[in-house]
């Protein structure tokens, strides 16, 4: 798991950078450091100014420096419409000829040039069918891959490994849960603007998909609906969160309650007045419009990937990124989904360095788990 040079995992998000420096102490994995930095001023992207890899790169130097990093060897990762990640079956062949085969067989799961992607690839084991392996296809854009490498190199760091950032979360998963052989759970990392799906079982990866449904997107039908600010919508979804999960509708006196306490709320984060309409409409039809969307792609996907020949039944969703911080947002999903919803805890499996800081850690610990899992990554 680890190798001679110290490692950083490198997460950088839509919205934030995170560094994570493990190290081993007796038979436990450690936290030895931590930082997090934001990219654009008040989480906006639309207000921010300045070049946007310029701001990155930027926001990768205070991450490294506020959680004091000393390795200078990087392992990162990339997400988004431009990962591929395909599960196929192929003849049964020696590992180099079929990487040889995996570059012509390719042409035909992704939608792009065979020119324009990195390939890699990974034998699942053996396929149902006989005299055939199930194996795990990765592709990714090669402008996506260079145009990250540039702003890793930049800081001053060297590029050890790109990852996909929800292979991550499942290693970080995988490293601190220890799950059995007989599990089947969905991982849904839940950022700023992807949220990643990875179904795990029998102790693999089979389905993985990048959706663009995510935390961005429910600040911004608030902030459209409501009027308010981006950054002023951003508080408002943590303060009020994913409705309740609730079997009956409530009486008019309970909704009346509900809209004052919603506007009492909203007035104190924006200092502006908010009609009972705009809040009905606004603020809490948003975020359930948004959540809806979202659980229907996880529904779809979990359908998907249990209606193949041999595929188990999902058993649990474990949820993470940032967005997995929102108020109710575990139990309202469970509730929709009608399946068992639990929020990651990387503190499970991991203890605290005594130089991390220990009050942050708390705060943004739903943030770490990819980093986390980067720096899992063996360093030789």
């Amino acid at each position: 798991m680890f190798g001679a040079k110290a490692v950083v995992g490198l997460d950088i998000g839509s919205q934030k950078v995170k560094a994570v420096q493990l190290r081993k102490k007796g038979n436990a994995l450690e936290l030895e450091r931590f930082g997090v930095a934001d990219i654009y001023p008040d989480g906006d992207r639309s207000a921010a100014s300045g070049d946007p890899r310029q701001l990155k790169i930027q926001a990768v130097q205070r991450a490294l420096n506020d959680g004091r990093i000393t390795a200078k060897h990087c392992v990162s990762a990339v997400s988004g419409e431009s990962i591929i990640v395909r599960y196929i079956q192929l003849p049964q062949m020696p590992e180099a000829e079929l990487k040889n085969a995996l570059r012509w067989e390719a042409e035909e799961y992704i939608p792009f040039h065979i020119d324009e992607v990195n390939l890699d690839s990974e034998i699942l084991g053996t396929a149902s069918q006989e005299g055939k392996v199930d194996v795990l296809l990765v592709a990714a854009k090669k402008d996506l891959v260079g145009d990250h490498l540039d702003i890793v190199r930049a800081t001053g760091l060297t590029p050890l490994v790109v990852d996909v950032d929800s292979f991550a979360f499942l290693n970080c998963y995988e490293a601190i849960y220890k799950p059995t052989s007989q599990d089947c759970v969905a991982l849904v990392n839940i950022g700023a603007q992807i949220t990643n799906i990875n179904i795990y079982v029998g102790g693999t990866s089979r389905f993985a998909r990048d959706i663009n449904v995510a935390g961005d997107a429910i600040s911004a039908a608030i902030a459209q609906k409501t009027g308010v600010t981006f950054s002023k919508a951003e508080e408002l979804k943590r303060a009020l969160g994913a409705p309740m999960p609730d079997e009956r509708e409530p009486t008019e006196e309970e909704e009346s309650s509900l809209i004052s306490s919603i506007r009492g709320t909203v007035q104190r984060m924006t200092g502006s007045d908010i009609d009972d309409e705009g809040l009905d409409s606004g603020t809490q039809k948003a975020i359930r419009n948004v959540l809806t969307n979202l659980m229907g792609e996880i529904r779809r996907s979990v359908q998907f990937f249990e209606n193949q020949s041999g595929g188990a039944t999902v058993q649990k969703l474990i949820l993470g990124g940032g967005t997995s911080r929102m108020p109710n947002l575990a139990p309202y999903l469970s509730s929709e989904l009608e399946t068992p919803v639990e929020v990651f805890d990387p503190l499970r499996g991991l203890s605290l360095g005594g130089s991390a800081n220990q009050a942050l850690f708390q705060d943004i610990k739903e943030h770490l788990s990819v980093g986390i899992g980067l720096a899992l990554r063996k360093a030789g």
